[in-house]
């Protein structure tokens, strides 16, 4: 059996990354789950490192729009593997004159 970083994360946080999706966004939008779990994933395996990445922002597009996470390893979390993550959702921006 091979063990898999990405399975264990998935495993571990796929509910409560479920919940804070549908909290957001009002529904289950299964891209933005597997974005955040990706994303939990590699802040995770990154901080084994010698120089870990704390913190990555990324753009996710599904079919209900356009979604920016924000995720945060918190590196003093007992026990390990704890997120600060904020889901926004831009709805309109610009610069009007």
């Amino acid at each position: 059996m091979n063990f898999s970083p990405f399975a264990d994360i998935r495993n571990r946080l796929h509910a409560q990354a479920l919940a804070l999706v549908e909290k957001a966004t009002g529904d289950v939008d299964e891209v933005l789950v597997d974005a955040l779990l990706e994303v939990c994933s590699f802040l995770e395996d990154s901080a084994q490192s010698v120089a870990p990445i704390v913190a990555v922002e990324r753009d996710v597009h599904s079919s209900t729009g356009v979604y920016h996470l924000t995720v945060r390893r918190l590196s003093t979390s007992v026990p390990v593997g704890k997120f600060q993550i904020i889901i926004t959702r831009e709805l309109a921006s610009g610069l009007i004159y």
